[in-house]
């Protein structure tokens, strides 16, 4: 019997979600092979897959039958994302494939490429709570590639927010920092470039020197994030407004026994969070409101419980379900 080979097709490089998927992967014996979610691989092909234009899927189509369609086969094939894949694209790769299974860490409001071929693959699932309702797609909630520090460090910060500044984030956190105060609070804000400064300084001039300070155009290193995470009481989340699923920095912060204050009223539907771990506080809240449940969970602190990659992977792949240990929310 040959070996199990999987086609992981998704964004690249997307942080480090697609080490983590292959590092599962290959602990259950498969030899993966990573492409990217469309082509050209270029900023060109990032443009043409940003604005939909029907080329990026040709494209797309014609590499992948040359690099990784050219007389093999495959065992499994994971398409997350898929931006540049096509009902076509979808129809070769399950003549070559014995299973092909796809996923959609986004919301289809906001990039509608997994509705285009997500009924032509074997199972297709979605961590977006409303697109769940609204397409029969099971649920599949992200998970921490970390597990829980032992020891849990000490608690520093009352609030850390560590965060790419895009959308209403930045906005968001200075509301949230001043109904609680700045002080014991950690602030990392991570510019993309300098176009992405530029508009982003233009569109809130103020908040942008107000928070120069905190503002990087390098990551804060990996080691330093997981300090900073633990060491909180309380870290900002913050969803996209199109999107209802929990984010990866919700489940970051479950693992680490870290409590959540989020503009996203949709977290409390996962099984992973409840109002005891978790504090929806909307863009236009109340800061008294939000002061008084603070109030209310300070110094307590969740037990740390992390939703493993190992989960994540059954679960999309829809392989023995039952192998998930259940949630606890507390």
């Amino acid at each position: 019997m040959g070996a199990k080979t999987c086609l992981l097709i998704m964004p690249l490089p997307f942080y480090a979600f697609e080490r983590v998927i292959c590092d599962e992967l290959k602990a259950r014996g498969y030899e993966v092979t990573l492409a990217n979610e469309e082509y050209p691989h270029t900023p060109l092909g990032r443009v043409m897959g940003k604005l939909d234009l029907p080329i990026i899927r040709w494209w797309t189509r014609r590499v992948f039958r040359r690099r990784f369609l050219n007389g093999g086969r495959w065992t499994l094939v994971i398409i997350i994302k898929g931006r540049g894949v096509g009902p076509e694209l979808v129809k070769d790769l399950k003549a070559s494939a014995d299973r092909v299974v796809g996923y959609h860490f986004d919301a289809l409001s906001y990039d509608r490429a997994t509705r285009r071929w997500g009924a032509s693959v074997d199972r297709v699932s979605t961590f977006d709570y409303r697109d769940a309702r609204d397409t029969g797609w099971p649920v599949v909630e992200l998970f921490s590639a970390q597990p829980p520090l032992e020891p849990a460090p000490p608690v520093r910060h009352r609030l850390s927010a560590i965060q790419r500044n895009h959308s209403g984030r930045l906005a968001y956190l200075d509301r949230v920092v001043s109904a609680l105060g700045s002080e014991e609070t950690f602030v990392f804000i991570f510019e993309k470039g300098p176009l992405s400064l530029l508009l982003n300084a233009i569109r809130q001039p103020a908040l942008y020197w107000k928070w120069r300070k905190s503002i990087s155009f390098k990551p804060l290193p990996y080691d330093q994030y997981l300090d900073a995470l633990a060491s909180s009481e309380f870290t900002l989340d913050y969803a996209h407004p199109l999107q209802t699923g929990a984010t990866m920095r919700c489940f970051e912060a479950r693992a680490m026994g870290v409590k959540i204050i989020t503009n996203n009223p949709h977290t409390l539907e996962s099984p992973y969070f409840s109002e005891q771990n978790a504090i929806v506080y909307p863009m236009n809240g109340d800061p008294d409101a939000l002061r008084a449940r603070v109030r209310e969970l300070a110094g307590v602190r969740p037990a740390p419980s992390q939703r493993t990659p190992a989960q994540f992977v059954t679960e999309l792949v829809g392989d023995d379900l039952s192998r998930s240990p259940e949630p606890n929310a507390g």
